[in-house]
């Protein structure tokens, strides 16, 4: 992954470290020449000073030491080149043949020498060029120093340069991790850099498209499903008139078939405006806590009928009682869709349990049928709008389990749906994490209470 720190860094730190060795190589060149003139000058005019004697003089003697601190070597000799005087006897120079400037060289050591040449004497001052080098090199590593601890303050400063700017973004990224179907807003421009606003605005303006597509979709999804009320009705009640004309004559089958697909179509419009009102901005209620045992009692009780003509045991389980925050609605819908899809497949005097119970991460509601279950091929796409799996015998319009993946999306919850390890048959699990629950504090235990809630919401 590209990281614009990353890119600046190594741009920008390698140049620091180009621009210290630069300095320091200018700074030796520079200063190398002033001191090789400052010396010079310093050798020429300790020459010239014994120049004009007509007599050996006494010089001062010098140590090692002070020749190692840079410390100017007198030499005098006479017009046959023997040694008169010398201010450190043991420097390994002889007289120079010419008068001016020479670099000697001498085993280790190397030696700047002056020598002047008389008629009567051959004068000459000599210092050592380690001395002059060490010191050259000090001032440059002085001088390119400062870059060099510039470089990891450099770097802090351009990692904190680049965090300050890109947390001023932070609120059109929160804008845009904000963004889903049901709420489609322009990002801010508050804060934003002058060079990141023309993104900002190409992202409104798909925003803008994006809002009124979705529009244009729930509008004839909810269209549709209207206009389609009127004429499903209108067939229905034509279709009850013509079944008493026909009376019992081998049209009757033709007719059951009509009515059968009417009845379909009538659920299909239903499902439809269902999906088109979930789907559809609305006002954000703050979610409520939900007794789950009094929920599902309450909500089963509306199934018994049907389960009571198909002979299906129909019940539910739910120890401990605990309870979860989210919207009720919602959650109504999620398990409406659910139990309505496992009645649908569960055969005549099959079995479906809702239970709950309670685990160290969350809540789990399941719903456990004894049905067909369904094909492990065909798992990740039951919950794609209209798919609906071949060689059924249930009529479906393939948007139930759609419409509750939206209502758990909403509860803040992860609907699962896996074949039962035991058998035939599908499991429904709904779980609720540990932040979206919310356990009475007078919990006791109900194991009589519950086989009661069981046995009066059982039908067989």
């Amino acid at each position: 992954m590209n990281s614009l720190r990353r890119q600046l860094s190594c741009w920008l730190l390698p140049l620091y470290c180009v621009a210290a060795v630069a300095a320091a190589a200018t700074t030796y060149w520079t200063f190398g020449r002033m001191v090789d003139f400052f010396m010079d000058n310093q050798l020429r005019v300790l020459v010239d000073s014994h120049a004009g004697q007509t007599q050996a003089p006494v010089l001062r003697p010098l140590t090692a030491h002070n020749v190692r601190k840079g410390d100017l070597i007198v030499q005098i000799w006479d017009r046959n080149d023997r040694l008169l005087a010398s201010s450190w006897p043991q420097l390994p120079v002889t007289a120079q043949q010419t008068s001016g400037f020479h670099d000697v060289g001498s085993g280790d050591d190397a030696w700047r020498v002056y020598t002047l040449r008389t008629p009567q004497h051959t004068i000459q001052s000599a210092q050592s060029l380690r001395f002059r080098h060490k010191i050259i090199k000090s001032q440059a590593l002085q001088a390119g120093l400062p870059i060099v601890l510039l470089i990891p303050v450099s770097a802090f400063l351009l990692w904190f340069g680049i965090h300050w700017g890109f947390k001023r973004l932070q609120s059109v990224v929160q804008a845009a991790a904000a963004q889903d179907e049901h709420s489609i807003g322009e990002l801010p421009l508050q804060d934003v850099p002058m060079e990141i606003q023309p993104l900002v605005l190409a992202m409104n303006r798909l925003l803008a498209r994006l809002r009124a597509a979705f529009n244009a979709q729930r509008r004839f999804i909810q269209d549709a499903a209207h206009e389609l009320r009127t004429p499903v009705t209108a067939l229905s009640l034509q279709l009850e008139n013509l079944k008493r004309t026909v009376g019992d004559t081998p049209a009757q089958a033709q007719l059951a078939q009509l009515e059968s697909g009417i009845a379909r179509t009538r659920r299909l419009v239903k499902q439809l405006l269902r999906l088109a009102r979930q789907e559809g901005p609305r006002k954000e209620a703050a979610p409520g806590r939900i007794a789950l045992y009094e929920f599902l009692r309450d909500l089963l009780a509306e199934f018994m009928p049907i389960a009571e003509h198909r002979c299906i045991d129909l019940g539910v389980s739910c120890g401990n009682r605990p309870s979860v925050v989210a919207d009720a609605d919602d959650l109504r819908s999620l398990i409406h869709n659910l139990l309505d899809n496992a009645l649908r497949y569960t055969p005549t005097d099959g079995i479906i349990d809702v239970n709950v119970y309670e685990r160290d991460d969350g809540v789990v509601i399941e719903i456990v049928d004894n049905g067909p279950g369904i094909a492990e091929e065909h798992l990740p796409r039951v919950f794609d709008r209209f798919f609906r799996v071949l060689g059924t015998d249930t009529n479906g319009s393939g948007l139930g389990l759609a419409i509750a993946q939206c209502a758990a999306e909403r509860c803040g919850a992860n609907l699962r749906l896996h074949n039962r390890p035991d058998g035939d048959g599908l499991i429904a699990e709904i779980r609720f994490a540990s932040s979206n629950t919310a356990t009475p504090a007078d919990r006791v235990e109900t194991s009589l209470a519950s086989h009661t809630a069981q046995a009066s919401l059982s039908a067989s």
